[in-house]
């Protein structure tokens, strides 16, 4: 059960690739090895990323993980409905200008879309745990395909590519957790954004009977040149329900326009 919960920790607070997590603050918690886990639930956040209209999205995500010995494999497809007063940017990404293109005038009205999400499929490796000092490291490569329809303002349409090493060190009752890594962001021929480095800085407490409870920090450079750096604070709590069972609640708090103004959701996930 330890081994689960380090690497549950280690995921939550490594992803975020946008706070679906990051990889859009994404719940990426694997399992023990040899076993498969799936989780789905619904997530809400809203934002207007510097823009003057506000998006509110919703997300319902597919999530399995599988891990093996010293490896593991993670793929996640959601389900989108966004929602605005305005141009629909589920995040800084989606508010880029075209390249070379006259100025567009602001969509106003209600607006909404639906669909599928990007879709990420990521692989990581765990290096052999210093067990004298309790931390644990490893290396992990993702891709991001770009299936959203960025017509709709659900995604860019271009493919991203991140790369990143964490650790995460047992104290006691807590669990300390770091991420650093960096972004390669696909650019089309109309638009351009930045390759970023971005990272994450975890506190979980081990609660009587395997519960946990923790905070996290998630930064990163900004995405385009016209907004800022995402940053942002999360809060969450893990339960097990039953056996092979756990559920994951969450929330977060933008601190800067390039981050959803606030997030929360709520997961079920399950081990077999």
């Amino acid at each position: 059960m330890r081994k689960r919960i380090s690497i549950l920790v280690l995921l939550v607070s490594a992803g975020t690739f946008q706070s679906v997590v990051a990889l859009e603050r994404t719940r990426l918690g694997l399992v023990q090895e040899n076993e498969f886990s799936f989780l789905t639930g619904l997530e809400y956040q809203q934002g207007d990323y510097g823009t003057p209209y506000t998006t509110t999205l919703w997300s319902i995500p597919f999530n399995l993980s599988y891990r093996k010995e010293n490896y593991s494999f993670f793929a996640s497809l959601p389900l989108l409905y966004a929602q605005s007063d305005g141009t629909i940017n589920v995040s800084s990404k989606t508010t880029m200008r075209k390249k070379n293109a006259p100025p567009s005038t602001t969509t106003s009205g209600q607006q909404s879309a639906s669909g599928i999400g990007d879709v990420v499929l990521s692989g990581s490796y765990y290096f052999m745990p210093d067990y004298r000092k309790e931390i644990t490291y490893r290396v992990t490569g993702t891709i991001k395909l770009g299936t959203a329809d960025e017509s709709d303002g659900l995604g860019t349409g271009e493919n991203d590519f991140f790369l990143e090493g964490g650790a995460v060190k047992n104290i006691d009752e807590y669990i300390l957790s770091g991420t650093l890594g960096y972004e390669i962001s696909g650019d089309s021929p109309v638009y351009e954004y930045n390759d970023v480095f971005y990272g994450n800085l975890g506190l979980t407490k081990q609660l009587e009977k395997n519960q946990q409870m923790g905070a996290s920090l998630y930064f990163s450079q900004a995405l385009t040149d016209n907004t800022s750096a995402p940053l942002e604070i999360s809060f969450f709590y893990r339960r097990p329900v039953s056996k092979g069972r756990d559920i994951y609640l969450y929330v977060s708090k933008g601190l800067s326009d390039g981050s959803p103004d606030i997030a929360a959701g709520g997961s079920m996930q399950f081990y077999f």
